[in-house]
């Protein structure tokens, strides 16, 4: 990990000049870091919005189950998940570096928009129900600017792709091999790599003429998840 991170901090500028990106998916904050956040606003259920900082929450494994928000005149919130439709959090310099530093292997390192995350301005979490469940957690949205019909959230009991290293620095591998995947509005959905190529056009970008032309006789990659989820967005009405 500790040469991996330093490749990063090296090769960031390199890397922001030549590569040709195809990682488009946000990187998610460490739960330690929700409860820091110093600017932030939620919008709840009855479409009302209150700013302020986070006093308290209760994170696990990325899924927000509540938050207490403090405003600047001191009175204080408390909202479960259930109560809120949107949380953001202004990103902090450290928020977006961490991020940048959680990119699994050096091929993944050198795919990223580093230059994206750097100045990403807000972090979005989004209700949602889970899989399975009648619960509703907070979770962050990975693909806030093409999320207008497929929204894309870390699953947090995903397994991840067997790695190849060199020494301690990751070559290839790392990656979560399942997401949760929202589409119209409904309870999220999980996505797995090994059914990927079979459900994309039958489950996922399905009645879109225009993606399946786009990658008439491709197989689907699930390496290629989060270009095919910008494709879907920006081809299909």
């Amino acid at each position: 990990m500790k040469t991996l991170i330093t490749f990063l901090l090296f090769g960031l500028v390199g890397n922001l000049a030549t590569a040709q990106y195809s990682q488009y998916f946000m990187p998610p904050i460490d739960d330690d870091l929700i409860s820091t956040a110093r600017d932030v606003y939620v919008v709840t259920n009855a479409g009302d919005t209150v700013r302020g900082r986070v006093n308290s929450s209760t994170a696990i494994n990325g899924q927000i189950r509540a938050l207490t928000i403090k405003r600047a005149d001191k009175a204080k919130f408390k909202y479960k998940a259930a109560d809120i439709q949107v949380f953001a959090i202004r990103a902090t310099q450290f928020m977006n570096m961490t991020s940048a530093m959680s990119v699994p292997n050096i091929l993944r390192a050198s795919e990223t928009d580093y230059d994206k995350i750097m100045k990403r301005e807000w972090i979005i979490f989004d209700q949602a129900l889970l899989p399975n469940k009648d619960k509703y957690a907070l979770m962050q949205l990975l693909n806030p600017d093409f999320s207008s019909k497929i929204k894309v959230y870390v699953n947090p009991n995903a397994n991840e792709s067997g790695m190849l290293s060199i020494g301690n620095t990751a070559i290839t591998g790392g990656e979560d091999t399942s997401y949760f995947v929202v589409t119209e509005g409904k309870k999220s959905e999980i996505y797995k790599k090994r059914k990927y190529d079979d459900e994309a056009l039958t489950r996922l970008f399905k009645d879109c003429e225009a993606f399946a032309n786009e990658y008439a006789g491709e197989k689907f990659k699930w390496k290629d998840f989060s270009e095919h989820v910008l494709v879907y967005d920006q081809l299909c009405e």
